[in-house]
């Protein structure tokens, strides 16, 4: 090969190297949302579990920071090792004419 033809493989070696080095790391699509994100937007009327009464129409998110504020105690939906503190309905029928969506538990 003459010294000519060795710039132009080097060059053309170079070129592919940086074309593979930019297009691998760039997506070419939008991730899609996890069906929990969107789970958080959903608003639910909460319901105290032992006396029934209306607490709050608000999100799960924003519901469990409330009760851990009253309750200074870890609250989430995890049913095992916790007290059901509180119950997410999707209406607010009262009496309640379907049962809960979310269930919120404590763990004392």
């Amino acid at each position: 090969m003459k010294p000519r033809s060795y710039q132009l493989a080097i060059a053309i070696a170079v070129a592919i190297f940086i074309g593979l080095l930019t297009t691998s790391f760039s997506t070419s699509k939008a991730l899609p949302r996890s069906a929990a994100r969107t789970a958080d937007n959903t608003y639910y009327y909460f319901y105290t579990a032992d006396e029934d009464t209306f607490q709050a129409y608000s999100n799960v998110p924003t519901e469990i920071v409330r009760l851990q504020t009253i309750y200074g105690v870890p609250v989430d939906q995890n049913q095992f090792g916790g007290t059901l503190v509180a119950q997410g309905f999707g209406n607010n029928l009262h009496p309640h004419q379907t049962w809960p969506l979310v269930y919120m538990y404590a763990h004392f």
